[in-house]
């Protein structure tokens, strides 16, 4: 059973030239499919978009900047 509360990656967005992440973003595993949360740092709020398959999720934080730093 998979733990839907339990964040399946972490991704980060750090700016070239910089060494601290703008934004950090985990995909987690819905009931139908897969969410992305994310946040900008400066700010701290959280927003979420869906998506029908985990493919299509890391497509959609790559295509933003996002790049995969899950250990």
């Amino acid at each position: 059973m998979v733990d839907i509360a339990k964040p399946l990656d972490v991704w980060l967005r750090i700016p070239d030239g910089e060494d601290e992440a703008e934004a950090e973003a985990n995909t987690f595993r819905t009931d139908g499919g897969y969410r992305v949360d994310w946040s900008l740092n400066a700010v701290g709020l959280i927003q979420s978009r869906t998506f029908g398959t985990l493919a299509d999720a890391h497509a959609w934080l790559e295509r933003e900047g996002f790049a995969d730093y899950t250990s």
